[in-house]
């Protein structure tokens, strides 16, 4: 099993309902041919970098998934099939997956921000940053160059 992303922009104009048709239709094929959608992710209507099919803005959507190479493919003729899908992407993540690490790596708590403490720790190193601010300080520059650059 392999983990991909497809980033897919569809047509702005489109009501809602549609749009959410469309997600379940993706996430039905994924899950048709073997696969599981790990994270789906729209990100709204944007502006688009230049005009596609003759629109300035699209609803963008990410999607994580993983499954075998013929799923990308089975989902790829099918988005190049719905007319409502103006462009889309397919990137291989990870050659290698495996569910039981991904469902652990999700599930553990985000990193903690540093306490005082710690911040104390790593600001009582003295000397070190004042002697390689010193010699960067003494340097000089050749004409013209911006000190503030």
């Amino acid at each position: 099993m392999r983990k991909y992303e497809t980033f897919f922009i569809v047509d702005p104009d489109l009501a809602d309902e549609v749009n959410a048709v469309i997600d379940e239709k993706l996430k039905n094929i994924v899950s048709a041919n073997g696969g599981s959608v790990l994270d789906y992710n729209p990100w709204g209507k944007k502006k688009l970098a230049y005009p596609v099919q003759k629109r300035t803005r699209g609803h963008y959507v990410l999607m994580e998934y993983a499954g075998g190479p013929e799923l990308v493919a089975e989902l790829e003729r099918n988005m190049r099939l719905d007319e409502r899908i103006l462009k889309f992407i397919t990137v291989k993540l990870e050659d290698r997956f495996d569910p039981e690490k991904e469902a652990a790596r999700r599930a553990a708590p985000a990193p903690t921000v540093p306490t005082e403490e710690a911040e104390g720790k790593l600001a009582a190193v003295p000397g070190e940053m004042d002697e390689a601010q010193e010699e960067v300080e003494g340097e000089e520059r050749p004409e013209g160059e911006n000190e503030e650059a």
